[in-house]
């Protein structure tokens, strides 16, 4: 079975952008509500759940 969750590495030179930025919030977002090892099947049913909701 194949791991579906989506992992990534950023290589930087250490510039500080506001790309880097919100990468590392996003990141620490992901952490603090225990989400970041959700697999993509899981974030589209949360996706398609919020947009249910919005209607």
């Amino acid at each position: 079975m194949q791991d579906k969750t989506i992992q990534f590495n950023i290589n930087s030179d250490g510039t500080d952008t506001a790309g880097i930025r919100a990468l590392v919030k996003a990141s620490k977002i992901a952490e603090k509500y225990n989400i970041s090892d959700m697999s993509t099947d899981e974030i589209n049913k949360e996706i398609a759940e919020s947009r249910k909701s919005s209607d």
